[in-house]
Parts: structure tokens; sequence; C-alpha cells
């Protein structure tokens, strides 16, 4: 799932300029690697799609158990 926020003024090494933050929650998988190859492909769809430069986004990862999400009247 995504949300996408936009309009809302962030200051990013002191500008304005186009930046983002995002906070990705994984139920397992997530590792260093995986981080790494997420945070480019992140990167490289927000750059060209909505011309945040790579250098002015903020990803932070989250793995997280299954217990910790509800849905369909459960749990994972």
């Amino acid at each position: 799932m995504i949300v996408l926020k936009g309009s809302i003024p962030i200051s990013l090494g002191g500008t304005e300029e186009p930046a983002a933050y995002g906070e990705l929650v994984s139920i397992g998988g997530l590792s260093p690697d995986v981080n790494k190859t997420l945070s480019s492909v992140v990167a490289s769809i927000l750059e060209k799609k909505l011309s945040v430069p790579k250098s002015r986004l903020f990803l932070k990862f989250y793995d997280s158990q299954g217990t910790h999400f509800g849905w369909n009247g459960s749990t994972f």
C-alpha cells in the first residue's frame, strides 16, 4: 500500500525544493540488501514520476511481525 500526500511543506537541507520522506513496513523479508534495492527502485520512481531528486528522498524501513497487523478480523 502506498499513500501519497502532496502539497505538504517539507524542508530538507535548508531548502523547500521537491523532497520526500517515506516509511516502508514489511512483514518479514527486509534485509540490508533488500532495503538497498528497494531504496534504489523507489528513488528512481519518485524521480521519474514526481521530479523528486534521489538526493532529496529519505526512506525508513520497518520489519514487523505479522501479529502486529490486523486484517480480515484476525492477524497475519
